[in-house]
């Protein structure tokens, strides 16, 4: 199959047209870019690419963006298909885990949801990415779509459809994956940013493929001598393998471990709360614990000082970065509950009711 002939300087203004200028009401654009940045290092050599293939990974990046960390790939009022069937297939309130766990324990799911993306959602996607200025270009690949009509909906499906890949376009993706990567993920988060108010760490859930470990049980012993009980229930810890160090403010809304946000809990309470918000209550037991301890624990205190956009000023906390801490854990348990996190009216466990 004959293919334009584009130089590598063509091929990129291309691409960075496609992801920075051409309409999006949505974020496909950018999710169809990535696949095919990393199809072009994954599998250099095969250029015959089918709709589930293309489907798998736009629901690996969905889920974790949609079920994990809450992000709208859209206006409230227009949510995208992509996001709506993962939702309906996908419908706990928390998803403790990553993408490649929930293939291991949901595998049925993950294949019925995957089905469900590429019988429904490429029909414009697919055709409308290489759309510029006005005109289609195939220039990173040609596809062939064939469609049936369900009676039953009354609706338009896709059957099987494949991809052809332009050989010289996945040598261009895969000698500049890295620039055309990191632009892909900033014009990602850049959309983001505008429909997602207030959301910290948007390039960390975008490339959620790369986010650390949570790694917060660093904090046990430095935690441990100055907390004697669970911050939730009030029972005795032990300091061994049962007692858990909880981030307060959910991990996959903030983005990152820090100690202003971990607490001491038992096994039981943390385990009823994973990533859920706790009672309102909590959220000024956290504002007393951090200037409690603020003294005690150099870790707390950078932590705060970062928090506080300021500098480390000796081991008494100012009113002002009291004050700050304040509006920032307010602010963060208000805008993760308007973002979907589900926030507990009481812990189903002993004492915290």
């Amino acid at each position: 199959m004959r293919f334009p002939r584009k130089t590598n300087y063509e091929f990129h203004e291309t691409f960075m047209t496609i992801i920075r200028k051409t309409g999006k009401n949505n974020t496909y654009k950018f999710a169809l870019a990535l696949f095919l940045l990393e199809r072009s290092v994954s599998d250099p050599e095969s250029y015959e690419v089918g709709y589930e293939e293309i489907a798998r990974s736009f629901l690996k990046y969905y889920w974790s963006h949609v079920c994990k960390s809450k992000l709208r790939q859209g206006p409230e009022n227009q949510v995208p298909l992509v996001v709506s069937i993962i939702r309906g297939e996908f419908d706990r309130d928390v998803y403790p885990m990553d993408f490649s766990d929930l293939e291991r324990e949901e595998p049925d799911k993950v294949e019925r949801c995957t089905a469900k993306i590429a019988k429904r959602c490429f029909k414009d996607v697919v055709p409308r990415f290489q759309w510029v200025g006005g005109r289609k270009e195939c220039v990173f690949y040609r596809y062939w779509s064939t469609e049936y009509r369900d009676s039953a909906r009354n609706e338009r499906l896709h059957l099987d459809k494949n991809v052809q890949l332009n050989p010289k376009a996945v040598d261009f993706f895969r000698k500049n994956f890295a620039p055309l990567y990191n632009s892909v993920i900033l014009e990602w988060v850049k959309f983001l940013e505008s429909i997602n108010f207030g959301a910290p760490n948007l390039a960390k859930k975008v490339e959620a493929k790369v986010r650390g470990p949570r790694n917060q049980r660093k904090f046990l012993p430095l935690l441990g001598p100055h907390s004697k009980a669970c911050f939730y229930c009030g029972e005795a810890l032990k300091l061994d393998g049962s007692t858990h160090v909880d981030h307060v403010i959910p991990y996959d809304y903030v983005g990152e471990t820090e100690m202003w946000n971990s607490v001491l809990a038992c096994q039981q309470c943390n385990c009823a709360k994973l990533d859920k918000l706790p009672p309102r209550r909590f959220v000024e037991a956290l504002i007393e614990q951090n200037r409690e301890y603020y003294p005690k624990i150099k870790d707390l205190r950078e932590s705060v000082a970062r928090m506080h956009r300021g500098r480390l000023e000796g081991d008494r906390i100012s009113q002002d970065a009291v004050e700050s801490l304040r509006r920032n854990v307010e602010w963060h348990y208000r805008n993760a509950a308007a973002s979907g996190y589900p926030r507990m009216a009481k812990f189903p466990c002993r004492g915290a009711a």
